[in-house]
């Protein structure tokens, strides 16, 4: 399964309610898959109903999940002023290289 960890500054900025969600935006218009990923917190209530589980805390959007589920992530929250701000330890273009069979993490 996953191995995705939350930083404790991740995990305080939650609140009771809430869960990372990350989401798929599409970006190629030749086909549905291409495409990169964003990460936000959402209210359990407010989840997609296709979220689909990659831990304790954290959901990803159907076309996410596939590319996440047997990677490893580690998410991170930094303020930003009165905003949260999650990142992740994924590489910038890492949808992209989902998209085209290229490993995330360099193996």
């Amino acid at each position: 399964m996953s191995q995705i960890t939350l930083t404790a500054a991740a995990r305080e900025a939650l609140g009771e309610d809430e869960v990372i969600f990350f989401d798929w935006h599409i970006t190629g218009l030749c086909c549905a898959d291409a495409g990169e990923f964003s990460v936000r917190a959402v209210r359990r209530s407010r989840l997609p109903r296709r979220a689909r589980r990659l831990g304790d805390s954290v959901f990803a959007h159907p076309l996410a999940w596939v590319h996440l589920v047997d990677q490893p992530v580690t998410i991170d929250c930094r303020p930003l002023w009165r905003w949260r701000r999650f990142t992740t330890d994924l590489p910038p273009d890492a949808g992209l290289r989902c998209c085209l069979g290229r490993p995330l993490h360099g193996r």
